[in-house]
């Protein structure tokens, strides 16, 4: 070293230490400055560097210092490259060190911390509370916060955006972060995307912490998730959620298909671009679990998969249908029995696909048409989302109480988005004959008029007139024919001309009630006595009414003689 009384330069280094250049002087009036920088110290792919740097003293006081290191290299989880962090601080014997006493811009050129990949950017870093950004006496302590902080860069290989409002760190102490909002992802439907009002914090030997005011989305799933809250850890470069609860909603266009859901007691975990969670979804009100869901989703992809487990759902007073989705609105209500299934759904970009399985032991509900009692089967559904099934569905019915009650029935059918029923074959035992819808389609998305028309086969007519509380007739034979019924938008059925004939050779019909009538002559008189008993070749009997109120029988026949008697 040139030295010159007070003043001189020097330069340190060698065998392995890094370089120094630096200046001391003696500055008036008592203390003393030094002026250094540091060359670039290589360790590995890690470098470090003290482009300038000053340290003044006045006659007493504290060392004060100022400059700016660059680094780059590893972190633990990650790494960070082209790191610029002006130094400031001051030091002293008696207060230890306080580094940080005013707002400092720092910048990265980036930084990685596990799956993590951010874009340059430049942070302005203020101290809190009037304290220094870290200060160490006895032990070490940190206080600063930055608002309004805006990242970019990747994760997973998918873009991300990182913003907040306002981050405050402090240790010991929470980290708190207000305003978060993350998006992964390009923009449009397939974008990851979270948003939470707070977000608190430890840090230590693992980060743990919780949050709250929650919201976001998952990539193309057509659900969404609001008033989040939980607990979170970051420990090995992965994070997890524990005992989070959230409210589960429909975000497909239009009306939501299925009402809000509580989930509790859910988890997540995410690593290595891997998301994969659990959840149980109750419904509000009643309290009543209804589905258990687990999920995995590749962002790196963009793709996953949920599968859906519904094992005791059980419909009675306190869930009904319509309190799950309003596509049941005016089609089923007042269900009473359980469900079980299994469903799924998958996506890849943009595109969204879903199907399930799901049956009933015996359910009984009110329907359009009337009441429905130990509906049982299975049923496979294509587009679950939609509640789209594949054709020729098949079910068993208890019974159906459209005015006259029909036993033991089979349905076979197919339902497209909820609402529209295409049935290809129903038929139940009818009077000891034979009860068969014709094939319909029954659009329930709009109030409407609902068609059907029966045919009946081999219906035995004394069973038809004690079903039909024709007290004052007594009728034998076997009829055939159909019976049109008609539902208007409010729900109320009537019969339409319907007609059945008697199968050859007819039958016998007898009125057994009292006859009041004036005596009209021998030849009058001997025709009431004939309503006795009339034996028949031909019989018609046209219904109409309504099957609410009274359905009006009307009685034709030919071919006829005295019956016995």
């Amino acid at each position: 070293a040139a030295s010159g009384g007070a003043r001189g330069n020097f330069i340190t280094g060698g065998r392995g230490l890094p370089r120094l250049n630096g200046r001391f002087a003696d500055e008036p009036g008592g203390g003393f400055s030094l002026r250094l920088a540091m060359a670039d110290y290589v360790a590995g792919d890690s470098r470090l560097a003290l482009p300038r740097f000053t340290l003044e003293r006045g006659i007493e006081g504290p060392y004060r210092f100022a400059g700016l290191v660059t680094a780059s290299g590893a972190l633990p989880g990650g790494r960070i490259s082209g790191l610029q962090l002006p130094l400031e601080g001051w030091w002293s014997s008696a207060g230890g060190l306080a580094l940080g006493t005013r707002c400092t811009p720092v910048s990265f050129a980036a930084l990685r911390l596990a799956d993590l990949d951010l874009q340059g950017r430049r942070i302005e870093l203020c101290p809190t509370e009037g304290r220094a950004m870290l200060s160490y006496d006895k032990d070490v302590q940190t206080g600063l916060r930055t608002s309004r902080l805006a990242l970019a860069g990747s994760i997973g290989g998918s873009p991300a955006r990182l913003a907040a409002e306002r981050l405050v760190l402090r240790y010991p102490g929470p980290l708190a972060i207000e305003g978060l909002d993350v998006r992964i992802g390009a923009e449009g439907a397939g974008q990851t995307r979270l948003s939470l009002d707070r977000l608190t914090g430890r840090l230590g030997n693992s980060f743990t912490g919780e949050f709250a005011g929650g919201a976001g989305t998952l990539g193309s799933i057509p659900f969404a998730l609001g008033d989040m809250a939980g607990r979170w850890s970051f420990a090995e470069g992965a994070l997890a959620i524990e005992e989070a609860s959230f409210v589960l909603t429909d975000r497909a266009p239009g009306q939501p298909r299925f009402e809000p859901l509580e989930a509790r007691g859910a988890s997540l975990r995410f690593a290595d671009s891997d998301i994969a969670a659990r959840a149980r979804l109750h419904h509000p009100a009643s309290d009543q679990e209804v589905a258990a869901v687990s999920l995995r989703h590749d962002l790196a992809a963009a793709a996953g998969r949920a599968d859906i487990a519904v094992d005791s759902l059980t419909f009675g007073p306190a869930l009904d249908v319509v309190d799950l989705t309003y596509l049941a609105k005016g089609v089923v209500a007042f269900a009473e029995g359980p469900v079980r299934g299994r469903g799924s759904v998958e996506w890849a970009g943009e595109r969204v696909t879903s199907e399930g399985t799901f049956a009933s032991s015996g359910l009984d509900f009110a329907a359009a048409f009337g009441p429905v009692r130990g509906l049982k089967g299975e049923i496979r559904f294509t587009d679950l989302l939609a509640l789209t099934t594949a054709p020729a569905q098949r079910l068993e019915i208890g019974s159906i109480n459209t005015g006259v009650e029909v036993l033991d029935g089979r349905v076979t059918f197919a339902l497209t988005d909820g609402q529209k029923i295409a049935i290809s074959d129903a038929r139940w035992p009818f009077m000891n004959g034979e009860l068969v819808l014709r094939p319909t389609v029954l659009d329930f998305s709009v109030p409407s008029e609902k068609r059907y028309e029966f045919a009946i086969t081999g219906l035995d007519a004394a069973t038809f007139v004690a079903e039909m509380e024709l007290t004052n007739l007594a009728v034998t034979g076997t009829f055939d024919g159909s019976v049109p019924i008609v539902f208007d938008s409010s729900g109320n059925g009537r019969v339409e001309n319907g007609l059945l004939r008697a199968r050859p050779p007819g039958g016998n019909v007898a009125y057994i009630g009292d006859l009041t009538y004036e005596d009209m002559g021998a030849i009058a008189n001997y025709a009431f006595r004939a309503l006795r008993s009339l034996d028949y070749r031909d019989m018609s009997v046209v219904l109409d009414g309504s099957l609410t109120g009274e359905i009006i029988s009307t009685f034709q026949f030919d071919g006829v003689r005295q019956g016995e008697g």
